[in-house]
């Protein structure tokens, strides 16, 4: 019922949906600054040694626009993330990768980026 409400709401952050054999997953996040939505796609897929190892996330149109992100617009969880996601198997999931890495991420680095005019709005 929560899932529900927040999406009748608009309240939901992301939404995914997995391939047919539930290794790659893609779909969009959304990060609200100045009370504007900014969504991006995303995708990642699950490593050979989930839940051993977290996914890694990627937002493939913000590729080379912050240095905390890979080539492929991989972003950086190398610090503050996997420790905890280490700490913590086999009870992290996919809800934590999303909430504890992409989360905190986009928290920070989104409005760095508009800061700098690297990131538009879509009605500007």
């Amino acid at each position: 019922q929560y899932v529900e409400n927040n999406k009748s709401a608009d309240n939901d952050w992301f939404r995914l949906e997995p391939n047919a054999d539930g290794t790659r997953w893609s779909g969009r996040c959304r990060s609200i600054h100045d009370l504007l939505k900014y969504e991006f796609a995303i995708e990642f897929d699950i490593p050979v040694t989930y839940p051993g190892t977290a996914p890694e996330i990627a937002i493939p149109e913000l590729d080379g626009k912050t240095a905390k992100m890979y080539r492929g617009g991989k972003i950086c969880l190398d610090d503050h993330f996997r420790p905890l996601w280490a700490r913590n198997v086999p009870k992290f999931g996919l809800a934590h990768l999303m909430a504890l890495g992409l989360g905190p991420w986009l928290a920070v680095e989104i409005p760095d980026l508009i800061a700098k005019g690297l990131v538009q709005h879509k009605d500007k």
